[in-house]
């Protein structure tokens, strides 16, 4: 069962929308986009395939490998800032 997914390209929309190209451990790929994985692509170079694929929803940027992340911690990197903090700021 895979637990783990590594992020590999970041796509930005504006404040509040972040999407992410990620690989599990077996280097399949999926979008993770709105707190869910979606899709998946496997074979060789499968993140960089599917970033090219989705290109045209927007840019999205290499992230260099540094750490494996769970599902839920991926939905907090991506989660828009809640309006208690943003009415802070």
């Amino acid at each position: 069962m895979i637990t783990h997914y590594t992020i590999r390209y970041r796509c930005e929309r504006g404040p509040g929308y972040t999407a992410l190209v990620v690989a599990d451990e077996a280097g399949a790929a999926y979008l993770f986009s709105g707190g869910v994985l979606q899709g998946r692509l496997v074979g060789r170079d499968a993140a960089a395939r599917l970033a090219s694929l989705l290109a045209h929803f927007g840019e999205w940027s290499p992230v260099p490998e540094v750490a494996a992340y769970a599902e839920e911690d991926l939905r907090e990197l991506t989660a828009a800032p809640s309006l208690a903090v943003a009415a802070a700021s």
